[in-house]
């Protein structure tokens, strides 16, 4: 099978590269290598190359900034999403697609499942939903969109980083506490993707949604808090109110998601956050 991955150098299609790099037959391509924005560009390489499936990693993830980029956030998200669908349906190519926990606006008391109407109160939430909703009306690609949250990886900037990175700076530290969901290490979901691959009984159909992230809740001042721990880094952690701590985009209070359905369809264990943590911080510190 031919894979193309969009999104390389960013923290998922980099788990994913470190993982099939060196198999001929996965591609990797970076914006510069291909502008999924430019539909005759997309057209163009995915007609002259020979591929099977397509996994879009590439994303406008700038959550605050794209308050005031709306419109290259949706070109990204939701344009860019379009044509690589366009690309595939010609040679019947199947797609997976990441998507977010902030496709919800955070108002529910329960984990959300895949059934729950979704209801973004920012920019680059309604800018993913719009990619998802290109293509659950694509009638001919069969194609799976996995929304997960909060992740992070060796690669890239993350909060995990960042949070090692000021805890080196700083003495005393305000992380807000009243913002619930769950962490996901990319390494985890790069691992779980390649694993639905090899479900031979999984039954591809067109605009599978499923949700992931490794398991258990926390807020962020709690994954902060286990940061420090883990990395024996002392500092001086407060919590902080959402409206203590303002932003430019609009973040769900409440955006755990259940998994139940990802589980039981591939019969995978997601773990759990903070064992999945660990593991990361203990590549972190030894390269």
């Amino acid at each position: 099978m031919k894979v193309v991955v969009t999104g390389k150098g960013g923290q998922l299609a980099s788990e994913l590269e470190a993982l099939k790099g060196f198999d001929s037959n996965w591609t990797f391509l970076s914006e510069k290598d291909l502008d999924i924005t430019n539909k005759s560009s997309v057209l163009s390489y995915f007609k002259s190359n020979t591929f099977n499936l397509v996994i879009n990693c590439a994303a406008y993830t700038a959550v605050d900034k794209a308050e005031d980029e709306e419109e290259l956030a949706f070109k990204v998200n939701a344009e860019g999403t379009k044509n690589l669908l366009e690309a595939c349906e010609p040679v019947g190519a199947k797609f997976i697609h990441y998507s977010t926990d902030y496709v919800f606006d955070g108002s529910s008391k329960e984990p959300y499942t895949e059934l729950d109407t979704p209801n973004p109160n920012s920019v680059y939430g309604a800018s993913k939903l719009k990619g998802e909703e290109y293509i659950l009306a694509n009638q001919k690609v069969k194609s799976i969109i996995l929304r997960t949250s909060w992740v992070y990886s060796s690669y890239g900037n993350n909060f995990v980083k960042t949070m090692i990175r000021l805890g080196s700076e700083r003495e005393e530290l305000g992380v807000v506490a009243d913002q619930i969901g769950s962490p996901t290490y990319a390494k985890d979901l790069a691992k779980d993707t390649l694993s639905i691959l090899n479900k031979e009984n999984y039954n591809w159909s067109q605009g599978d949604v499923f949700h992931y992230s490794n398991n258990g809740s926390c807020s962020w001042f709690e994954f902060a808090r286990t940061i420090f721990e883990l990395t024996n880094i002392t500092i001086q952690l407060n919590q902080l109110k959402t409206e203590d701590y303002p932003t430019k985009a609009s973040r769900p209070k409440y955006s755990l998601l259940d998994k139940s359905k990802f589980e039981s369809t591939f019969n995978i264990q997601i773990r759990d956050w903070k064992s999945s943590l660990l593991d990361m911080l203990k590549q972190e510190l030894t390269v």
